[in-house]
């Protein structure tokens, strides 16, 4: 059996030839040289916004904060005895500012009175937006109290603390997302 083909022979493309430079060792080099000065430059950038933007530490001492958990599910024992009912609402103007009106009763549903309570509302990102505020009694178990400076829009942590003769009476922590 015969094969007839009729293919000839290869021959370069006519017209002018372009000259390939040779890939020598410099070139390979420039080229490593190259690719990790780019990584090293996006690590240096990472590293620079990574240390700029985090404040740091959450707990100055971690010891002393596992020493008074103990203290801490005690307390919150105590306070679900009690049986209060607590709620808190944030309402916020259009300037930013936030007033926080907590009511406040205990298990046969009398007002609780004579109690000093706080609100701590602190950003979870931020620590310079952190801000306290004292809540002034009102009349029927309710206390109010509108924070310094203007809150920003997204989500904070609010802790509602009340203060008694015997200490630490009520505690609660809330995630709260404010709209713009």
């Amino acid at each position: 059996m015969t094969i007839n083909s009729n293919a000839g022979t290869l021959r370069p493309a006519a017209g002018p030839t372009k000259d390939v430079k040779p890939f020598t060792g410099r070139t390979v080099l420039y080229w490593v040289l190259g690719f990790f000065g780019v990584i090293f430059a996006a690590n240096a950038a990472f590293l620079y916004f990574a240390f700029g933007s985090f404040p740091g530490t959450v707990v100055d001492s971690s010891y002393k904060a596992g020493l008074a958990f103990n203290g801490e599910v005690a307390a919150a024992k105590a306070q679900a005895d009690r049986g209060w009912q607590v709620g808190a609402h944030l309402d916020r103007s259009s300037g930013g500012a936030a007033r926080i009106t907590v009511s406040a009763r205990d298990a046969a549903g009398v007002p609780v009175a004579g109690l000093v309570f706080t609100a701590r509302l602190s950003h979870p990102t931020a620590a310079g937006l952190d801000q306290t505020v004292a809540l002034a009694p009102l009349e029927d178990g309710r206390y109010t109290g509108v924070t310094g400076q203007p809150l920003a829009p997204g989500n904070w942590n609010m802790v509602i603390e009340a203060e008694g003769a015997e200490g630490r009476m009520f505690r609660s922590e809330n995630r709260v997302f404010l709209k713009d």
